[in-house]
């Protein structure tokens, strides 16, 4: 529907780097900047400065970014109302949840069937993803094409101008352990545990958690292997090789031969939906329905924490 070397411009834009945008999109450096050049030639426009250290916006290059954020919301939302028209009733069309081994969504399907009712007719339809990554972040993307929502943990900022978020919970930032290593018997991690150690970690700017790559680069004596996404392979090569990966507990199943340890750390990172900028009026109803069973479920969840808590200081006292 829209010019599609306006993702090129957008992310380039975002990113201040034709390298790091071209690595975002999975194409190549100079692929990306020949979408850029033929866009300008054709327009008859400059939308970036060029130099050594990156690229930024000129004056008109700022406006039509600002557009085409625009434009490619109205272009999704006119698609979203011309599959709603072949319908009968665009209220009833199902919500399309994307779902992997990476991405099981498990935390939202519990969610969704714990209260046990009908949840107003809206219908779920679960829509098989692949686990490559150039995958999952093009229909990330372009949510409401072929795929309505997905369930992941995410850094906003990543996602800022494609994509709604909805935050169900925080994920802490684990350490995936071969289940053969000695690390593997803890509870619990410490930096002084990691010394000598290779941690397989995502590089800088590519949706990771980058104070977690900052705190164990600081460590000269802990070894950084750099990953641009998460993959099936990523564990596989951790599994086979006795490293060890950033990871968290939602990803406890993806492979048997590693267990997720907790580390001494105060990281986390936002875990729940992404969903259209410009969504139906089914998958609203969905992100809304959902949303408040979180909040009841997180209620109920701190009502029993205190009362657990005031059970243990009455036992206590008892004992004294």
């Amino acid at each position: 529907m829209y010019d599609r070397r306006l993702d090129a411009i957008l992310a380039a834009a975002q990113l201040g780097s034709f390298g790091k945008a071209a690595e975002r999109l999975h194409i190549s450096t100079p692929a990306l900047a020949k979408q850029v050049n033929t866009f300008e030639r054709e327009h008859h426009l400059i939308l970036f400065n060029r130099s050594r250290s990156g690229v930024n916006l000129t004056k008109a290059g700022s406006l039509l970014v600002d557009d085409a954020r625009a434009i490619i919301r109205q272009s999704d939302d006119a698609l979203r109302r011309a599959r709603a028209a072949m319908t009968h009733n665009a209220s009833d069309e199902p919500v399309r949840l994307g779902v992997s081994v990476l991405r099981s969504a498990r935390m939202v399907l519990d969610l969704w069937q714990r209260s046990g009712k009908r949840h107003s007719g809206i219908r779920l339809e679960l829509v098989p993803l692949p686990d490559d990554f150039a995958t999952f972040e093009h229909t990330a993307r372009h949510l409401g094409d072929t795929v309505d929502v997905v369930a992941c943990s995410f850094i906003p900022s990543w996602w800022e101008g494609s994509c709604n978020m909805l935050t169900l919970c925080q994920q802490p930032e684990c350490l995936a352990v071969p289940r053969t290593d000695p690390l593997a018997s803890k509870a619990m991690l410490e930096l002084d545990d990691l010394e000598g150690r290779r941690i397989h970690v995502i590089r800088h700017n590519r949706g990771g958690l980058d104070a977690v790559r900052d705190l164990l680069e600081s460590h000269p004596a802990i070894s950084i292997v750099d990953i641009d996404c998460y993959e099936l392979s990523t564990f596989n090569d951790c599994a086979e090789s006795g490293d060890l990966l950033v990871s968290k507990p939602i990803w406890d199943d993806v492979h048997p031969g590693l267990v997720n340890i907790p580390v001494n750390w105060p990281f986390s990172m936002p875990y729940g939906l992404l969903y259209p900028l410009t969504p139906s009026p089914s998958v609203q109803r969905f992100i809304n329905e959902l949303g408040q069973l979180n909040r009841k479920a997180n209620t109920v969840a701190n009502t029993m924490a205190r009362q657990d808590q005031q059970q243990r200081t009455i036992s206590d006292r008892l004992l004294q």
